[in-house]
């Protein structure tokens, strides 16, 4: 029911006691009903820089991606080596504006990590602590079919905050490679630094390159199963996970779900508990 909160042996509030913590997990597991994390009013969790660089990032990758494919095997070649070579030209400044814009979005959104709100912060989407590893492993059962419902979440589920982790490091990874593929190519000014990395390199530039080419196809692959996820998400705690990416907002109850229960000091907005949320969504805290 809209509004209402499940009981908590008999409190409210995150809880300093790991067995506490797992106590009220199992509670908010065993509640009668389903879903029992929505609620009647919007809560404000994906804040505008956080949309802004996602789908900075999403356009971006889209547009390397096809550029990069076709710089790495050119495809649709005008006959004439003039046009060719113009052809050739142009993909590459269209591939590297993109870069651009892709460098910027994924230095923001790190640097978000550590100045937006706790679901925007580091702490809540890379799992530190026992609770947290909990909610991830149940959070796994959901997708090997052992469980029946996923965890309830206000910001990101911790199974896929591995997942994020790991794309993070891929993400500059890709902007390294880039930038020695960039300097290999202009090979003049400060282009010119970045030679001795290239030559360090076993292979070469070619190894570099080669790198550069295999992950776009992780990204692709990761962004496949992302929006699958996310629909499936979706469809089962019916709470706007896709209309929140454009939004900012889910329909939660932040007070019932498991960073919720699992919350520390330093994951909570500066002056702002989780229960702080809760009120200003129209669910007061029980």
């Amino acid at each position: 029911m809209a509004g209402s909160t499940i009981p908590l042996d008999g409190a409210s509030g995150p809880a300093k006691d790991p067995a506490v913590v797992e106590r009220r997990i199992e509670q908010l597991e065993a509640a009668e009903g389903r879903h029992q994390g929505i609620g009647a009013g919007a809560v404000y969790v994906w804040e505008l820089p956080v949309r802004v660089t996602h789908w900075a990032i999403v356009m971006s990758i889209a547009v390397l991606a096809f550029t990069g494919f076709y710089i790495h095997g050119p495809f649709l070649v005008p006959s004439s080596p003039i046009d060719a070579s113009t052809q050739m030209a142009s993909i590459r400044f269209v591939h590297e504006l993109a870069a651009i814009v892709f460098t910027i979005a994924v230095g923001v959104r790190f640097y978000w990590g550590f100045v937006g709100n706790r679901y925007a912060s580091w702490r809540s989407i890379i799992p530190h602590n026992r609770e947290q590893f909990r909610a991830a492993r149940d959070m796994g059962r959901y997708y090997l079919f052992m469980r029946s419902e996923p965890v309830p979440m206000t910001g990101h589920n911790l199974l896929a905050g591995f997942a994020y982790t790991a794309v993070s490091i891929l993400l500059f990874f890709q902007v390294a490679t880039g930038i020695l593929l960039f300097s290999w190519i202009i090979g003049t000014g400060p282009g010119a630094a970045f030679q001795p990395i290239v030559a360090w390199f076993p292979g070469g530039i070619q190894t570099i390159r080669m790198l550069h080419y295999i992950v776009t196809f992780l990204f692709i692959a990761f962004m496949i199963h992302h929006v699958y996820s996310a629909i499936l998400v979706d469809i089962e705690e019916r709470n706007g996970v896709m209309t929140s990416i454009f939004s900012g907002f889910k329909n939660i109850r932040p007070h019932s779900t498991a960073d919720y229960l699992t919350d520390k000091p330093g994951v909570r907005d500066a002056g702002e508990t989780a229960a702080t949320v809760a009120s200003q969504s129209g669910s007061p805290e029980a």
